[in-house]
């Protein structure tokens, strides 16, 4: 862990300064909707990752991590309320509200959303929390506590997507999916090893 008398005035402003250009380029990009360049998308983002590099590297990778995401935060904001721009508002008449997707309801259809929503969802958030616990490159109780405030929060994520969902196989096959890769993540290594 280092300070900042360790890292240096200059280390701590150049850090800065990639961010901040880092997210000038990507806000000018954002706001010429017709000459977007993945150039010059990919050269922001290069340098925001070098921001955050050089944090990481001056007061190692949790600490730089939490300091470069504060300037990054504070940057952000910066850069976005020097490019804002006010208008008058332009009176419009009001629109109707959308009515809802006409969907076909049965009770096979609900039983099987209520199936995907509750016991697919949940299986898949307990595997992904179980991958992270197992393999994020963390201290062991800070993957358990992590991997364990995951699950419920991509519990309730699974289940709202799923109810929302209007297809049923594309629900079904991606819950399927991240199920296989979290317990993939979790046990392939005990099974090969």
């Amino acid at each position: 862990m280092g300070s900042v008398s360790d890292m240096g005035i200059l280390e701590l402003l150049l850090a800065a300064a990639s961010l901040a250009l880092g997210l000038v380029v990507l806000r000018r990009q954002w706001l010429q909707k017709s000459r977007r360049s993945t150039a010059a998308t990919m050269a922001g983002w290069a340098l925001i990752c070098a921001g955050f590099w050089l944090f990481a590297q001056a007061w190692g990778a949790e600490s730089g991590l939490a300091y470069g995401l504060l300037a990054f935060s504070l940057i952000a904001y910066a850069v976005v309320a020097v490019s804002t721009t006010f208008r008058s508002a332009r009176t419009r008449e009001p629109r109707a509200a959308l009515d809802p997707e006409e969907r076909r309801t049965s009770w096979a259809r609900g039983s099987a959303k209520a199936f995907l929503a509750i016991v697919l969802a949940g299986i898949t958030s307990i595997g992904l929390g179980l991958a992270f616990a197992v393999a994020a490159p963390l201290s062991e109780q800070d993957r358990i506590v992590i991997g364990g405030i995951f699950v419920p929060v991509l519990w309730g994520a699974g289940m709202a997507w799923t109810l929302c969902d209007a297809k049923l196989l594309r629900a079904t096959i991606v819950l399927v999916c991240l199920s296989a890769f979290g317990y993939g993540v979790a046990f392939m290594p005990k099974v090969l090893g």
